[in-house]
């Protein structure tokens, strides 16, 4: 079937599909749940500013004391020599550690998403939540376009739905498909790896992030050379296959890097760097593995 062909069976199953009763219900429920999970965020950097606007306070206030009283001091030509201004070092605002309220896996319920619900946000298992995105270099921070599922290929009563990207030349980074943990902080220790089935030419690089490898203003802790993520290369083929990796063959750029710490992960993605494009690339199935 053609692209055409499906568009226009998409098309068609909607114009006779009816609205069920419930939907207004649900979509208020909808965004009740993403205002909820975001409303840590937003708490979060307003905590920030008002530390900021504190600190830039205190530095002013300072700063007005020792320019009065440096223009006091030649004011008055027998007024006693104050003492030199000790130099003190201002400390950088502390990032907060997003891991004091972390989630745990239990390890007995593996899978992160299908898709088959259809919609942007993870399959809210073991206290997981997120959302998946399409990250591309062309996009301004903060405003990559949700990742809804699109029917497969190949659907059939079980299996129907599938996230697909497809795209032209990228010249810079590239273009991902992520989702990332809400908190920005999740423990999945108690599995061993993870696995996924995709299609498509070429080639793809799975990437889990730990929180250390994330600016702060992403949720993470990362000040300086940030986005170092643990990652593997995945080849591609035009059938389905499914990838099974073990943490172990997660692997940093460069040598002596730590192993991933997946007590602190915040976000799994799907890598597409320009080399490999034009891209057409299809995801499903996403799961943590347990130990063999």
């Amino acid at each position: 079937m053609t692209d055409e062909e499906l568009l226009a069976a998409v098309s068609a199953a909607a114009a006779r599909e009816v609205a069920p009763p419930d939907l207004a219900a649900r979509v208020v429920a909808e965004v009740e749940y993403r205002a909820r999970l975001e409303e840590p965020f937003l708490a979060q950097r307003r905590r920030r500013w008002r530390r900021a606007l504190a600190a830039a306070g205190a530095l002013g206030i300072a700063a007005s004391a020792w320019l009065w009283a440096r223009s006091a001091r030649h004011a008055s030509p027998i007024a006693a020599e104050a003492r030199a201004p000790v130099a003190r070092s201002v400390s950088p605002l502390l990032v907060a550690d997003p891991c004091r309220a972390r989630r745990v896996a239990a390890g007995n319920a593996p899978l992160i998403d299908d898709f088959e619900d259809g919609d942007d946000v993870l399959e809210q298992i073991e206290d997981r939540a997120g959302f998946w995105r399409w990250v591309r270099e062309s996009d301004a921070p903060g405003t990559a376009p949700a990742l809804l599922p699109v029917p497969r290929p190949d659907a059939n009563a079980r299996n129907r739905l599938a996230l697909h990207v497809k795209g032209g030349e990228l010249q810079d980074w590239g273009a991902t498909m992520e989702v990332s943990f809400r908190p920005p902080c999740y423990d999945a220790s108690p599995y061993a790896g993870i696995t996924l089935s995709a299609r498509g030419p070429g080639r793809v690089y799975l990437s889990l992030r730990e929180v250390g490898v994330i600016p702060s203003f992403e949720g993470g802790t990362c000040e300086r050379d940030c986005y170092d993520s643990h990652f593997t290369k995945l080849e591609l083929s035009r059938e389905w296959r499914t990838y099974a990796v073990s943490w172990a063959q997660l692997r940093q750029r460069g040598l002596g890097k730590p192993p991933l710490d997946t007590r602190r992960l915040h976000s799994i993605s799907v890598l597409i760097r320009p080399e490999d494009t034009p891209y057409d690339v299809w995801l499903d199935d996403v799961r943590f593995s347990k130990a063999p």
